[in-house]
């Protein structure tokens, strides 16, 4: 498969294209609205990404900076109906876990889906997060704590740390 490049949108003009990627009929509940989508992206705690595949749209994905500047959060990871099944979810989601992981005092990606989405669901399983039992509004919430080689490192948010800081960064 060729190279997933991720390109940071910012403009109306940007987010209108994202119209061509089309889901499959049984994934379109867990889509939101494109217009929402784009008004949500304009918060500074988030940043937009199309997915390209060898310069084609193929979907795109929001990368939301938690309030501890310590989380991530990936969320409404959509690849076009023609290209699922392919590895391109998992290579996004690979990308920007690696994305993450560079950033100064990094220490957890957090994922959100609907209940209902085995297929997200399955996808974060197969990238080493754990599910945890409870939801935050409704969605499902999966952690990848990164492990440091050096000693030291300060321990990872409490699990009320961890609500907090995903309310503060709720975007929809």
């Amino acid at each position: 498969m060729p190279a997933i490049e991720l390109v940071e949108l910012s403009s109306m003009r940007e987010f209108l294209a994202l119209s061509a990627v089309r889901v499959q009929p049984a994934q379109r509940r867990f889509t939101k609205h494109l217009i929402l989508t784009y008004l949500q992206s304009r918060h500074p705690a988030v940043t937009s990404y199309a997915v390209r595949v060898a310069g084609e749209l193929v979907g795109f994905v929001m990368l939301i900076h938690a309030e501890n500047p310590a989380q991530w959060i990936i969320e409404r990871l959509t690849i076009d109906r023609d290209r699922q099944r392919q590895g391109i979810g998992y290579a996004v989601a690979d990308q920007l876990i690696d994305m993450v992981h560079g950033f100064d005092n990094s220490e957890m990606v957090i994922a959100r889906y609907q209940p209902e989405n085995e297929a997200a669901r399955a996808l974060f399983a197969k990238l080493n997060f754990v599910e945890r039992e409870e939801m935050f509004r409704g969605r499902h919430v999966a952690l990848l704590e990164f492990e440091f080689e050096e000693a030291g490192e300060e321990e990872p948010a409490g699990e009320n740390d961890l609500d907090d800081n995903i309310a503060a960064a709720e975007t929809g």
